[in-house]
């Protein structure tokens, strides 16, 4: 098993699977919710990091169903690709009530932290490369203006 009850408990302070299912519930015949999909894919993440296909097979071989009660077959790419897209429009919200909850559950001082969850990016017309001539001096082989790339 190895890192996975620690795993376990981790998630299971940070109630992230509680915090997910609140944000982004599930159908009512869901045979497991969003969180306890999330959370699995949490620990698939950080004990066994690979891409995220096969998951159901890694599930069998960590004893994801003693650790995290999950059948493994639950775990198939398209039960994975479904909880992602669940939580995709309210990723902001679950983070930062993830941060809010490990902050309080392991008395994190935050006296001298700054969480920067800012990002930018700065979109520019597409313009077609235009053609540089450029050859190299004979002498020191350096490109100078000239011939064509």
């Amino acid at each position: 098993m190895s890192a996975l009850p620690v795993v376990s408990e981790f998630t299971r302070r940070l109630d992230l699977a509680g915090i997910i299912d609140e944000v982004c519930p599930g159908g009512v015949s869901a045979l497991v919710t969003h969180g306890q999909v999330i959370e699995a894919m949490v620990a698939n993440r950080l004990t066994g990091p690979a891409p995220l296909v096969r998951v159901d097979d890694w599930a069998r071989t960590w004893a994801v169903e003693e650790v995290f009660g999950i059948e493994p077959g639950l775990l198939n790419d398209d039960r994975l690709a479904r909880a992602l897209d669940a939580i995709a429009p309210r990723l902001e919200h679950v983070a930062g009530t993830v941060g809010a909850r490990s902050i309080a559950e392991f008395g994190i001082d935050v006296s001298r932290l700054h969480w920067d969850m800012t990002s930018m990016s700065v979109p520019a017309p597409i313009r077609p490369r235009a053609r540089t001539r450029i050859s190299r001096s004979s002498a020191t082989g350096i490109p100078r203006t000239g011939g064509w790339i």
